[in-house]
């Protein structure tokens, strides 16, 4: 199963069946979410902007988790670029929340998703979402790197200077161009917020 198999199949799954993450409830909110239009990233309409994999909303938590999604990781490169690229995209969702973009998000997924993804759904239950929201990022995948938590804790600590110089040492990508544009006001965002691994049985 390759990454995209691997997203069509978690949709498809949390649309049927909700996500339960240290002993809550996670309702599937949208995916492939894109900034700053919070379109749909769609091959039929509008693919041109970053996006995040999975939106997920706990009711009692008031919580969100930004899931971005990868199969298998290996080597502590693409561990630090995964971890940029929640990062990124986390402070994209944190700095322009709104319910409104939310729900028409969420609307937008459901009633023209492809087959691979679940398929239509013109009937979807509402979910009063909190407009002052405790907001996570989250990085999921199938297989880490053995020490991937020790090293996550330690990028946790680090301030945005510190982060790009950890990754000043590889060959640039396109997630480290991106996080180069942070801001240290837009990294403030989620210095209280560590990132979270969560791996797939």
């Amino acid at each position: 199963m390759n990454e995209w198999e691997l997203q069509h199949y978690l949709t498809k799954k949390w649309r049927k069946e909700n996500l339960y993450y240290n002993g809550f409830e996670y309702h599937l909110v949208c995916w492939e979410l894109m900034f700053p239009s919070w379109e749909i990233n769609d091959k039929r309409t509008k693919w041109n902007e970053i996006s995040i994999d999975f939106i997920l909303y706990s009711i009692e938590l008031s919580e969100f988790l930004c899931v971005e999604l990868k199969n298998i990781l290996k080597g502590k490169k693409n561990l630090l670029s995964a971890y940029c690229q929640a990062t990124q995209r986390t402070i994209h969702f944190i700095e322009q929340y709104n319910v409104k973009k939310l729900n028409r998000a969420r609307k937008l997924c459901h009633t023209s998703s492809i087959n691979e993804r679940g398929g239509i759904n013109s009937k979807i239950d509402e979910i009063k979402f909190s407009k002052k929201p405790s907001i996570k990022r989250v990085l999921m995948a199938k297989s880490f790197p053995s020490n991937a938590s020790d090293f996550i804790d330690y990028l946790n600590i680090l301030n945005r200077n510190e982060l790009q110089n950890e990754y000043s040492i590889y060959s640039t990508n396109k997630e480290f161009e991106r996080f180069n544009f942070i801001t240290d006001e837009q990294f403030k965002l989620v210095v209280h917020n560590p990132l979270h691994l969560i791996q797939l049985d």
